[in-house]
């Protein structure tokens, strides 16, 4: 496997503190299995890792894989600022989770909240000079918002992308050009697009085609799906690093596996750029439940 490759993904680690995703029956992982993953994510060249103070323990436990492992020295950690004006008090309360004096990136973890409580960025700016933030930046969801704080001296931005929501697309050249580091999620929706599509519920219904075509190419290029809907952003230049969260030590190694396949799919790239889905209500989880 080359390492250099799987250097551009980033461990989620919403599944260490909490139940989530749509196609995730099994819940949180257990504590053990969280080891086995960082560690076997050490191993295979996978530094980066990203959390979040409402992720419930996971960065307790992240924070406890770090004090029992040589190697964890390595890791470059990237937390989020729940809403909150107490931003001092709650990164103090992360470092103290994860049993670390500083943290490689810092993120907002909403945007509107920001919005609401602008002051915010000056702590931020406070904590990367002090020291304790190497990076600060912003979670975001919409193409829009970039435009509200494109003024500010943003080291890092994380934001959906996948070969369904391309909404970002026009804007991560520029993102490149002015030094940002830009994080990907949702990669696979929430694994949504592992389901069946004939079992989909019918508010996704404009997907259903595209992933009975994705489907049938997974098997006609004999690549994983995993492998297709990775591969579509890690080809992608203007990107950093992606976040990838895992249910099980199994999805991990799939993943990593995964990479190999980048040369295939990079001849049905300009296909798999067709396939973007407008409808927001169908690309943005939050958007689900309403």
């Amino acid at each position: 496997m080359d390492n250099l490759l799987s250097t551009k993904l980033c461990l989620g680690t919403v599944q260490f503190g909490l139940d989530y995703g749509i196609n995730n029956p099994r819940g949180k992982i257990p504590e053990k299995e969280v080891f086995e993953i960082l560690n076997y994510a050490l191993d295979n060249g996978i530094e980066f890792i990203d959390t979040a103070y409402e992720y419930g323990e996971s960065e307790k436990i992240i924070g406890k894989f770090i004090r029992n492992n040589k190697d964890s020295n390595r890791l470059k950690i990237i937390s989020k600022l729940p809403q909150t004006n107490n931003v001092y008090e709650i990164l103090n309360k992360t470092l103290d989770n994860l049993g670390i004096k500083k943290i490689y990136g810092y993120l907002m973890h909403n945007f509107n909240f920001f919005l609401q409580n602008p002051k915010i960025w000056q702590n931020f700016l406070e904590l990367k000079e002090e020291g304790k933030v190497e990076k600060i930046g912003f979670s975001l969801y919409y193409p829009e918002e970039y435009y509200k704080i494109e003024n500010l001296k943003v080291d890092i931005l994380q934001i959906p992308y996948n070969i369904f929501d391309q909404r970002f697309d026009n804007l991560l050249p520029e993102f490149k050009k002015k030094g940002i580091e830009v994080y990907i999620r949702s990669v696979f929706l929430q694994g949504l697009v592992f389901k069946k599509p004939e079992e989909l519920d019918s508010k996704f219904s404009k997907l259903k085609e595209k992933l009975l075509y994705l489907n049938s190419l997974s098997q006609k290029i004999n690549v994983p799906l995993n492998a297709l809907f990775l591969n579509f952003v890690m080809i992608n230049e203007n990107i950093d690093k992606i976040v990838i969260g895992v249910d099980n030590l199994e999805n991990l190694k799939m993943n990593i596996e995964g990479i190999k396949f980048q040369k295939v799919i990079k001849e049905y790239y300009s296909k798999l750029l067709e396939l973007k889905e407008t409808d927001e209500d169908i690309i943005l989880p939050p958007r689900w439940q309403k």
